[in-house]
């Protein structure tokens, strides 16, 4: 698998297991320094989305890829920006929001791994 490919899978693999709620698998693609800017501004870092995924604080129903774009790739950081149609539960309000995520990739001992995501609406 190309870096290219591999940066791509690292996304989606993040949607899908972002909607199962697998956050043991959502978190191995994580970097222990992650965090997450939502489109609120919000800033939460691993363990704190982790856990409000696992108790249904934000619950994920779908997330339907509109269109990606790796925007910047070299041999140890990417920066990929993908568009998806998410329907969320977050706080227990339901929407769906054409949600643009920007994430900022590093390989690290040979496995890319997701450092941060920005989020906001396109």
């Amino acid at each position: 698998m190309t870096d290219k490919e591999a940066v791509l899978q690292l996304y989606r693999d993040h949607n899908k297991y972002m909607v199962a709620g697998d956050v043991k698998r959502l978190g191995a693609l994580l970097d222990d320094d992650f965090y997450l800017k939502h489109m609120t501004g919000m800033m939460q870092d691993k363990a704190t989305w982790l856990g409000e995924i696992q108790s249904g604080q934000m619950h994920y129903f779908s997330s339907d890829e509109a269109h990606v774009d790796i925007s910047e790739l070299s041999d140890d950081q990417a920066v990929l920006v993908g568009q998806s149609q998410v329907d969320a539960s977050i706080h227990g309000s339901r929407n769906t929001w054409p949600l643009e995520l920007t994430l900022h990739d590093q390989k690290i001992d040979g496995q890319w791994r997701i450092m941060y995501i920005t989020a906001r609406m396109y």
